[in-house]
Order: C-alpha cells, then structure tokens, then sequence
C-alpha cells in the first residue's frame, strides 16, 4: 500500500509539500524519485527481512515505501546504538539493515529517468518494535494497510499541516504520518521535541493539525510562550500513548477555544481502538456496548480493559503461533474505573507501586496533587524502602515564582487529605522540567 501509493499515485501531486523537518522541504515529488531509484538499488532485497534505521523523516518515508513495494519485510528499528542494532538483526535474521546513507545514495541516483520495477504482489510486512530501552523489543508485526486502515480520507485535508510529535517509527507516529500521507497533506517534524521548539514550530510551519502525549502538550503549553502558542492556526490537537486528564483538556481549551480536541486511544498490537471528542477525560461508558470504531470490542475485566481489534497486528514475530486472532481478548494493561456515565483511566497495571503489601496507583496520586497552587507538573514514583519495600516519591516542577517550602507544605496536606496514608508521598523533589523518554511520555522507574 505505501509503495503503490507514492510510486504510482505520487506523480500526480509531485508538486505538493510533502515534509517540513526543522524548515528543511521536500515534495512528495522528492520523496518519489528517491523512492523509485532506492527501489531500483536494493531489488536483491525482494521479499527480504530488513532492518530500517532511518529516522529523519525524508529517508525514513522514501525507504519504507520502497521496501514495501519491494515486498520485503521491513523492521522499523529506529535510532538505537550499534550494538542494538546487531542485537536486533541477529536475533530476526535480518539480510539488510538500511539507514540514512541508502536515501543520499539513491538520492545522487535520483536525477535521471529510471525504470520502474514491478511492484511486488501484496506488498511487503513491517514490524514494530514496542519497547526496548529496557529488555527484550518485542516485535509486532502488521502490514502498511493494517497500519493505514484508521485513517480517514477527505479532500479536505489535502491542505493541512499535520505535526507529529512522536518518533516516526513507532504505532503513534506511524498514524500521524499516515493520516497525513494518504491525504497528500504535508508532515511537520520539530528539529526537537523541547517544548519550545514545538511551539516555535506550531507557528512558523503553519500547522493545523497537531499530535503528541499529554505530556508533551503540557510541557508546550508550560514552557512554549503563551502569548506564542495562541498565534498558532490550529485546527485540531490530538493526545496519545498516555492517560488524558481533566485538568490538560481544560488548559487546551483555555489556550485555544475553538479547537477541536482528539483524545486517540491506540497500542501496537491492538492498532487503534477509538477516539473522545466531548472535552472530558476518559470515555463513555457506552463504548463497552458498542464502541464507535468497526472491528473493536471492549470490556473491563478486573478493572482492566480488554480489547479486541480488526486493526491488530498479524502477531508477534518469533512465536511458535505467530497469526494474531481477531476473535481473541487481549489485555491492554490499562486500569480503568466505572464512573457514573463514563470509564476513566486508573493508570498502567505495570507502574502500580508496592508500599508496605498496598498496591498504589502514581496517577491517583498525580491526578490529586497536580491541582495544588504553584504546580506546574509533577510525576509520582517509587522509591526503595528496607521497610515498606517502595515508598512513594515526587518530582514536581513548580510554577514561576512558587516557594519551594509553601509547595510542599501544600503537596503535603493536600495528600493527606485527599489519599491514603499509604499513597502520601515521603520524598518531594522539586526540578526545572520532567524528563520523558523516547516515546515523550512519562516513566515512573523505581529508583533506588
């Protein structure tokens, strides 16, 4: 699907503004000489399993698209150090591992006419790789029609700018770049994801559409330049890859009344289950009857959400049964709680905190204390104890001109009034900015 749809659909809007990555242009016309001439290169790698380590947007697209039509498997491998690198191509087999340096070789080769190859029957596979800065990648594998089947087509959009604020080879960038593709729209990559950056970028690249985690949307709008971020022409601003809260959703709104707020719900393997449009956290409870994207089914069983999906992966790769059935559940690792009319998001089931035989929830936590005056954001962690095993710990970033000792005195008894005694933080730290991973969203690592 992604080599058909460049190669043999893009001349017809050679012309239009394919990518924006820190002021650098290209058309799609670019990206599709490149594209033919890689294809014309690498026809060894047929129907082969290759790694891809391109990140930059330009030889990341016009790579994967002539791979796809080569009908190779492709291993979106990403930014990762050397001995990763060989890790991951040992460990699939890899015949081939192509970076930056494949773009400008078929880019030289890129000016004179070249003849186009068949396309490989039914395209080629690509797999994901879900984690991996701690431990063994696991690898999801789908095909680029799978990958693309979420996204929505419409004339309309042929003009908008889309901002991706995530890594392009992962789930979430891969529908960014997607839904702007397919629509001949233009993709907007920031040099970096420091939040100014974003926001300088917002406005000078004239995007429209924009998406990244809560997190990053908070540390735009904290660090970004209110006055700054309020010229910025958006249209539409969607969350994903973490927990939405009330209070991120009513900061957006306060800074742009008019937009139009997306709260896209989505993993690896389970592609994307559906999206929240009415401005409040969490998500109807009527989606567990019927949920409003075709193919997913939801349902909560002990407190957390189990989903199944017609855009899932084919499987993981490795495993003795690698086809993934469509008809089977599959638990998200979400906690989730009933509410009235709606399902709110409780946390992952992998950053629940052991304190004294207590299970404890970080983002109850956060959720309690970040409304505390002088808070500009603040994450909760745990911390090793000879005692109770972990105690919980804070890092907070105080608002311009907050005293340190008032705010923890304000963390302090907003804790014990509204939390258990085992969830009251026993260590605050106060710091200039919180530190996301590579995903941009936050970790709550055990420190020692």
């Amino acid at each position: 699907m992604l080599g058909q749809h460049l190669i043999r659909e893009g001349a017809a809007h050679s012309e239009r503004r394919a990518i924006d990555h820190g002021g650098h242009l290209s058309s799609y016309g670019d990206l599709r000489c490149v594209a033919i001439a890689m294809v014309s290169q690498r026809g060894p790698l047929a129907g082969r399993r290759v790694g891809l380590t391109a990140t930059d947007p330009s030889p990341y697209i016009a790579a994967a698209a002539a791979l796809d039509w080569l009908g190779a498997h492709t291993f979106l491998i990403g930014r990762r150090s050397p001995d990763e690198v060989e890790s991951i191509r040992s460990r699939f087999d890899l015949e081939a591992v192509l970076g930056e340096e494949a773009y400008e070789a078929a880019g030289r080769a890129s000016t004179g006419a070249v003849e186009i190859p068949p396309a490989h029957p039914g395209g080629g596979r690509v797999t994901l790789l879900t984690s991996g800065t701690t431990g063994v990648p696991k690898a999801a594998t789908h095909t680029w029609a799978t990958l693309g089947s979420p996204v929505r087509k419409d004339p309309s959009l042929a003009d908008s700018r889309w901002l991706c604020a995530y890594p392009l080879p992962l789930y979430a960038g891969i529908q960014v770049f997607l839904q702007a593709f397919l629509n001949w729209a233009a993709l907007v990559v920031p040099a970096s994801f420091d939040p100014r950056q974003a926001a300088a970028t917002l406005v000078e690249s004239g995007v429209t559409h924009a998406s990244g985690t809560p997190t990053f949307w908070r540390q735009v709008i904290f660090f970004g330049g209110r006055d700054l971020l309020r010229r910025a022409a958006l249209r539409q601003i969607t969350l994903g890859g973490e927990a939405v809260t009330q209070d991120l959703l009513d900061r957006i709104r306060s800074l742009w009344p008019g937009v139009r707020i997306v709260h896209i719900y989505a993993s690896t393997e389970l592609g994307r289950l559906f999206s929240v449009t009415d401005g409040r956290e969490g998500f109807p409870i009527r989606y567990l009857e019927a949920a409003p994207e075709p193919g997913t089914v939801l349902r909560i069983l002990d407190g957390e959400l189990q989903a199944k999906s017609a855009h899932g992966m084919i499987g993981y790769e490795q495993e003795q049964d690698r086809a993934q059935d469509p008809e089977s559940w599959r638990a998200t690792g979400d906690l989730v709680e009933v509410r009235g009319d709606r399902v709110l998001f409780r946390g992952r089931s992998s950053d629940l905190m052991n304190v004294g035989g207590h299970k404890v929830a970080p983002l109850k936590i956060e959720n309690t204390l970040r409304s505390v005056e002088g808070v500009a954001d603040l994450r909760a962690y745990p911390r090793r104890s000879s005692l109770a095993g972990q105690i919980v710990a804070l890092e907070v970033v105080p608002a311009p001109g907050s005293n340190e000792g008032d705010l923890r005195q304000s963390l302090l008894n907003a804790a014990r009034a509204g939390l258990l005694p085992h969830e009251v933080p026993r260590i605050i730290e106060f710091v200039v900015a919180l530190q996301p991973n590579m995903a941009f969203k936050l970790t709550r690592k055990e420190k020692a």
